[in-house]
């Protein structure tokens, strides 16, 4: 059985101009797989002021999603559905009358199975996957140095892997991210008591996860957990007689 859990919160910066929130999220699942894509605006466009961004994030988190649903499960379905999306908005972004480079994202997809995680990532941002271990891994493109990412219309910036027997999955824009993961000494460092407070919230504590955490940026973030259906069952439960 799958568990989702998603929150998107509008960053202070985008509430005191008064600029939508430029993150999106989409989700999809039946009884053995979900599939989901956060997907965050470039804010600024070529001229240095406020973008339109939400459209492209909006646009690819839906197309990640819709592309990849139902498909059998594996790499190639992910890479297929990160290209039709990047072909796809250069297609809306002309048909809207947008210059392209004034409207884009990144995007982190993924494709959750008890089997596998695979994910795809455009930009920053991150995923961080427990398996049934209880191993951690955290998962980006490369390591963010400075503010400068690159957009899901960039082929040769995507990034592509896979996870064994996933249990929890974590996909967050770099509005969560960042504060979670830092890079010290060239190595990712993280809090693992807060990763683990985010990797075992439920929804109302997702949502104050999210708005609790400082900076400016918009905050998204989707959880997936796996849960065996018998773990669910109560301490007292014994199964009656027929």
């Amino acid at each position: 059985m799958m568990e989702i859990m998603q929150v998107s919160l509008q960053g202070t910066s985008h509430l005191m101009f008064q600029v939508p929130n430029q993150d999106a999220v989409a989700v999809y699942s039946d009884s053995s797989t979900a599939v989901s894509a956060v997907c965050d605006g470039v804010s600024l466009n070529s001229a240095g002021t406020w973008s339109c961004s939400e459209i492209a994030a909006g646009y690819c988190a839906e197309s990640f999603v819709r592309c990849t649903a139902g498909q059998s499960p594996c790499t190639d379905v992910v890479v297929r559905g990160f290209q039709r999306t990047a072909t796809g908005l250069l297609q809306e972004l002309k048909d809207r009358h947008i210059p392209w480079m004034d409207c884009q994202c990144t995007m982190l997809g993924v494709l959750v199975t008890p089997d596998m995680l695979y994910a795809g990532m455009a930009g920053d941002g991150g995923i961080i996957c427990e398996d049934a271990n209880g191993e951690l891994q955290v998962l980006v493109t490369r390591h963010k140095t400075d503010s400068m990412v690159d957009p899901v219309i960039l082929a040769s910036a995507w990034r592509f892997a896979r996870v064994p027997e996933p249990r929890k999955v974590l996909v967050m824009s770099d509005g969560l991210f960042d504060d979670l993961v830092s890079l010290e000494e060239g190595e990712l460092r993280a809090d693992l008591d807060q990763v683990r407070l985010w990797l075992g919230a439920d929804q109302e504590q997702l949502e104050k996860l999210a708005a609790s955490a400082p900076g400016y940026d918009d905050k998204t973030a989707v959880l997936i957990r796996i849960v065996d259906k018998a773990t669910e069952l109560p301490d007292s439960f014994e199964p009656s007689a027929d």
